[in-house]
């Protein structure tokens, strides 16, 4: 199960607690993240992603799950009893930087938190939690006001650096969707940097 570090990690960017958005006295000082709701900002992430694509980079079998049209949590599970990860995307609005997310959020002193470099986006996250039974790696890409997230939490033995590499990899491809529709209040920056898609196991 998992512990209230990776509970925190994972809602970090979903609609945050009231004390991470007022401050004393009650104060407003932020805007809450939201999912748009309409056409044609609501879309799915499993519009650019699909079952080969997380088979190339995480060498599982899955099946895709696309939600509902209002809830379009894009989810692809492997069969029952394979042991294999469960690899999950979604998205949200966020009218701030992923630094003040994490700002306001806070986090705990050994929490493996990386800054990789995805090509379009203006900025990204990614958090690895490895235990003895499982591994949890999030990551974030951010657009303008446009925040799309993969988890995938994987049962051990895994392949920890396989894992994150399929991470990114999605992150890079969320990202360059987010550009080519013009997601987001603002266009990412290209840094120039492709994350690749080496697919090597650990």
């Amino acid at each position: 199960m998992p512990d209230l570090r990776r509970t925190t990690l994972t809602v970090l960017l979903a609609p945050l607690a009231a004390s991470a958005l007022t401050g004393c006295g009650g104060d407003e000082v932020g805007a809450k993240p939201h999912r748009p709701t309409e056409s044609p900002a609501l879309w799915n992430p499993c519009d650019v992603l699909d079952a080969a694509f997380v088979k190339t980079q995480f060498g599982i079998e899955a099946t895709e799950h696309a939600g509902t049209p209002t809830k379009p949590e894009c989810r692809f599970t492997p069969a029952e009893g394979s042991g294999d990860a469960v690899v999950t995307s979604n998205y949200l609005l966020f009218p701030g930087s992923l630094d003040d997310a994490w700002e306001r959020m806070g986090q705990q002193p050994d929490a493996d938190v990386r800054t990789p470099a995805i090509a379009l986006a203006d900025d990204a996250r990614l958090v690895v939690e490895a235990t003895k039974e499982q591994l949890y790696v999030t990551g974030f890409v951010q657009n303008g006001d446009l925040v799309q997230q993969v988890d995938v939490v994987d049962p051990a033995p895994y392949a920890e650096r396989r894992i994150v590499r399929g991470v990114e990899a999605m992150l890079t491809t969320l990202s360059a969707h987010a550009a080519e529709s013009g997601a987001g209040a603002e266009s990412g920056t290209d840094t120039g940097t492709d994350t690749g898609t080496d697919t090597d196991t650990d």
